[in-house]
């Protein structure tokens, strides 16, 4: 868990006013940084100056020792080239797993660096894009190289946040983890998007995406008529490979350095999250469970029966209706977003966070239906190009979605959540399974090939559990609907709906979120930074 902020600015001539410049900016940085201190327990301002014109106040928080993420002490910010006693500097939100991988690769000139801080700093030297693409993991970084050009830059997935934008009228670019911190001194700003860098303080290139075109031309047949899923020898075979790599994906975010460490599972007893769970059980004798619901509720009593059939130790919290509704404004300035079925996950997310928050490492087990087709409408697809167009779109989308929930609610709390079904080595692989695997029309069934391997691991009413999105599962989203029914009226609703950017509500729900989100956040314009959820249901 870490954040970064910062301010890149143009230097004025006036020395007097150029140090007035940089202290002003560096107090601005430290309040951005105070406002996502939850992000971090330590913190420290840095300063960067450029000779070409350039100058940079950035600041860094993290609760994590990582290797690979910059530390406060400033000498463990620094890449020396010792011809020309140049430095240069890396703050990273993040982790990225392959970089004793990569130093080998591109590393042969490279003074040799027994650090992973060093060792990346030295890969990202140069900037090299063929580095950034194949980089695995998630990360959000700013970079200043030895000729003190600036960075900008995130995964390809958008697993890290970080947003940007610039002062109208000055060429100032404002930066940060979260909407919050740069919402305080810049409004008009946008989300970097998912694989893309900034140099300087020009504007977003890409770097790296996922190519629709590879995935759809692994697959000679265009159409099928719908069916039931023919469980043979291929499909046992491809599930035994999933197991291969979500095991090889879960111990890759263990740190081999702390084998005692306290491991837990948000657990909503739906596919995704069992099969983590019960994958864990391969890596620690003692694995913790956490669910959230009302009494009585899907989540609730299927997490009970996986918790029961594994032997974690399992916690529950049962949610209270009035508690609930008064955790909304809280929820909306957390999540930054007003999107409803956002919302509503967010509510029982920041909850199973906090009850989460006395373990080193928790693992969840989104991104599971984004990649298996788990959502039903996949079946409405009659054609390979559907579902690879539908699959890649749901991927893409879970940068500023599910992915913004999972971020805000865990380091809210200090929580290390780990998302292995977002693995890049993963993600390849099912996405070159042919749809057929994945789907059973006949039955109405999705994820099949999952629920292949599931059934080694745990019981049927769980392998076969319909899918439910976790506020349904949960009980959540009738407890909310019909408090907010009795709080805004329809003759409201209808003079509302439409704001004035022509955007439109799309229910009395989202109507009572965005007046908590305008509130929090008076003078940004949502549109350039937020995406909404398509209610599939």
């Amino acid at each position: 868990m870490a954040g970064i902020a910062g301010i890149v600015y143009r230097k004025n001539k006036n020395e007097k006013s150029l140090k007035l410049k940089a202290g002003f900016y560096k107090k601005q940085v430290k309040s951005m940084l105070d406002t996502i201190s939850h992000r971090g327990i330590r913190q420290k301002s840095t300063m960067f100056m450029e000779n070409a014109g350039l100058g940079a106040a950035t600041g860094f928080i993290s609760n994590y020792g990582e290797a690979n993420i910059s530390q406060n002490n400033l000498k463990n910010n620094e890449c020396r080239n010792h011809k020309e006693d140049k430095v240069c500097r890396l703050l990273l939100d993040g982790k990225i797993y392959n970089s004793d991988k990569l130093y080998l690769q591109y590393g042969q000139n490279f003074k040799q660096s027994k650090s992973q801080l060093h060792k990346l700093k030295e890969l990202i030297g140069c900037f090299n894009t063929d580095i950034l693409k194949k980089m695995d993991g998630q990360f959000a970084m700013f970079y200043s190289d030895i000729d003190k050009n600036i960075y900008l830059a995130r995964d390809f997935l958008g697993r890290k946040p970080l947003y940007f934008g610039h002062i109208k009228g000055s060429d100032v670019l404002y930066f940060a983890s979260e909407v919050k911190a740069i919402s305080k001194f810049c409004s008009n700003f946008s989300a970097l998007a998912p694989g893309h860098f900034i140099k300087n303080t020009g504007s977003p290139v890409m770097f790296r995406k996922l190519d629709q075109n590879k995935y759809e031309n692994d697959f000679s047949e265009e159409t099928y008529k719908k069916a039931s899923f023919d469980k043979n020898d291929d499909a046992v075979i491809i599930a035994e490979k999933i197991e291969n790599l979500l095991l090889r994906a879960i111990e890759k975010r263990i740190p081999s350095e702390s084998p005692d460490i306290k491991i837990g599972s948000w657990l909503s007893g739906g596919l995704d999250s069992s099969i983590i769970a019960a994958l864990l059980k391969h890596f620690s004798k003692n694995v913790y469970t956490f669910a959230v619901g009302f009494r009585g509720s899907k989540d609730l009593e299927a997490a009970r029966v996986v918790a029961k059939y594994l032997g974690t130790e399992h916690t529950e919290y049962i949610l209270d209706e009035d508690d609930l509704f008064k955790r909304v404004p809280y929820t909306v300035f957390t999540l930054e977003s007003f999107d409803a079925p956002l919302v509503r996950s967010t509510l029982g997310n920041i909850i199973v966070s906090k009850m989460s928050a006395g373990t080193d490492i928790v693992f969840s087990g989104e991104g599971g239906d984004e990649i298996f087709a788990g959502y039903n409408y996949f079946l409405n697809f009659s054609s390979n190009r559907q579902i690879q167009s539908g699959l890649i779109s749901a991927i893409n989308s879970l940068h500023n979605t599910a992915l913004q929930r999972v971020d805000r609610s865990s380091n809210r709390y200090g929580v290390n959540v780990k998302l292995p079904m977002l693995d890049e080595e993963l993600i390849d692989f099912v996405l070159s399974i042919p749809p057929k695997y994945k789907l059973d029309y006949e039955n109405g069934l999705t994820k099949c090939i999952l629920r292949t391997l599931a059934e080694k691991y745990l019981p049927q009413d769980i392998v076969y559990r319909p899918k439910d999105k976790f506020w349904e599962g949960s009980g959540i989203n009738n407890t909310i609907e019909n408090k907010i029914e009795q709080v805004i009226s329809d003759i409201e609703y209808e003079k509302e709906k439409v704001l004035e950017n022509g955007f439109m509500l799309r229910s009395k729900e989202e109507l009572y979120y965005y007046k908590i989100f305008k509130n929090f956040y008076p003078e940004v314009e949502f549109k350039k930074f937020l995406s909404f959820t398509q209610n599939f249901n």
